[in-house]
């Protein structure tokens, strides 16, 4: 009986009992399909099967059916068959850690851009409250640094390929700011300067009504 004769054309597997073997011929084969690749001999499965350490040799009748039934090339077959399994179980297993990375590297992502959401509220509260008089230029570089970065974390318009970086408009900004404060200062610090001058003008013009006026002034006859 050859090879081909014995595969029927059912949706079986090749390893899964044929139409016209036996069932105690099945069983040997079992005992010969469940051994390792790399150790499984007919002679060791036939020696496990019977309880026979001891034999130098496979029955006449399991040689027969192994070349009969296609032993080893059913064999290799289901070796074949649980080599993809693996495969595509380790191929899942990557998928799912991957998913489960990519999610961790999201919850992380957005946790860290509600801390800068609200960093960035709260030193905008600040600067509003904050008397600009009072500020240091390290203060409004800081301000100005964290503005920057909100804008890259949330942009209103495309970023820049290079957005990591700090730009010239990044600097530009800066300026913009510090001009602010510093106009502001002046705007404050002029608001003070008539009343000085009017204290001085006051205090000139009696010295000159002295120096005008000799008899009330005796020391400088």
């Amino acid at each position: 009986m050859s090879y081909a004769s014995v595969m029927d054309t059912q949706k079986r597997e090749l390893w899964d009992r044929l139409e016209n073997e036996a069932a105690t011929s099945y069983r040997a084969f079992e005992s010969f399909l469940n051994l390792p690749s790399g150790e499984r001999t007919l002679l060791e499965a036939y020696k496990q099967h019977v309880g026979n350490p001891d034999a130098v040799k496979p029955s006449d009748t399991w040689s027969r059916w192994s070349n009969s039934f296609a032993w080893r090339e059913r064999a290799v077959a289901y070796d074949d068959y649980l080599t993809s399994l693996r495969r595509e179980a380790y191929e899942r297993a990557i998928e799912e850690e991957a998913g489960r990375q990519a999610r961790e590297v999201e919850k992380a992502r957005y946790r860290s851009d509600e801390l800068l959401t609200l960093s960035y509220e709260r030193a905008m509260e600040m600067l509003e409250e904050l008397d600009a008089s009072t500020m240091r230029m390290s203060d409004v570089i800081q301000v100005a640094r964290l503005h920057m970065d909100y804008l890259k974390a949330f942009p209103v318009q495309p970023e820049s390929s290079r957005e990591d970086e700090w730009t010239e408009e990044d600097d530009a900004e800066i300026e913009r700011i510090a001009k602010r404060v510093r106009a502001r200062r002046i705007l404050e610090e002029g608001a003070q300067a008539p009343d000085e001058e009017d204290s001085e003008s006051d205090g000139s013009d009696e010295d000159k009504e002295d120096f005008e006026n000799p008899e009330d002034n005796p020391g400088q006859r």
